[in-house]
């Protein structure tokens, strides 16, 4: 069992942001996500069923499940093992995506978004983003890999008739 670490926290953006919506959505954005992308834990699966299941279909947004499921804490007890590893890889980087594909100012992150306007805009760049930690390596590398040769990954063998 991995030691629970808080992410993030609405008490963190509660004075910047002037209001508990404002700042909870981009840690809802993100727990949405990873709730659609079965990046929760077993046990929060299991006892938040319901909420996730109401996430899913849009009927509660990431805020709210943010707020009801875990008392407005991003913790890494919510998530899976992957959701963990990409949260610890990742979320650091998060914030300053979230800004950019909004179009807010970095020094004030906070916008009057609709949750599900700004999820659909994000999870893009999430998904691009678990997509990328998760890429195969190239062929290239994997046929250098093999090779009794030290050739750089550009040059082509000559073929011999």
């Amino acid at each position: 069992m991995h030691e629970s670490t808080v992410v993030d926290s609405l008490d963190a953006h509660m004075q910047s942001a002037g209001a508990p919506d404002r700042a909870a959505l981009h840690m809802g954005v993100f727990l949405a996500w990873c709730a659609n992308h079965d990046l929760l834990s077993h046990s929060c699966r299991r006892q938040h069923a319901d909420l996730i299941l109401k996430t899913r279909v849009r009927e509660l947004n990431g805020s709210e499940l943010l707020v009801r499921m875990a008392a407005g804490r991003l913790d890494t007890s919510l998530l899976s093992e992957a959701g963990r590893a990409f949260a610890e890889r990742y979320y650091h980087d998060y914030l300053g995506d979230y800004v950019e594909v909004l179009g807010l100012d970095p020094a004030h992150p906070y916008g009057d978004f609709d949750a599900w306007d700004a999820y659909d805009q994000v999870a893009p760049v999430l998904t691009r983003h678990l997509r990328d930690s998760h890429a195969p390596p190239s062929l290239s590398k994997v046929v250098n890999l093999f090779s009794r040769s030290r050739k750089s990954p550009g040059k082509r063998p000559r073929l011999v008739r």
